[in-house]
């Protein structure tokens, strides 16, 4: 949301539009599922960022989407 804010509004009302709420998270609301459980590097970022170690992605991409994985201990 925070990093597209135009466009997730705009998706937001449409969904709106045939009676399904939508909600996106910010960064930051992402992040806080990450406190107490360990972040798997290089822990909560775009999507077209989070790719495996070593690999590199195909193209650089931009997303909206945040998403991470952690360790619970």
């Amino acid at each position: 949301m925070d990093l597209f804010p135009g466009p997730a509004e705009q998706v937001i009302a449409r969904y709106a539009e045939g009676g399904i709420r939508l909600g996106f998270r910010t960064r930051a609301e992402v992040a806080r599922f990450f406190d107490g459980p360990e972040p798997v590097p290089p822990g909560p970022v775009t999507a077209a960022e989070g790719y495996g170690t070593g690999q590199e992605p195909p193209a650089r991409q931009e997303s909206g989407v945040c998403a991470g994985v952690a360790r619970v201990p």
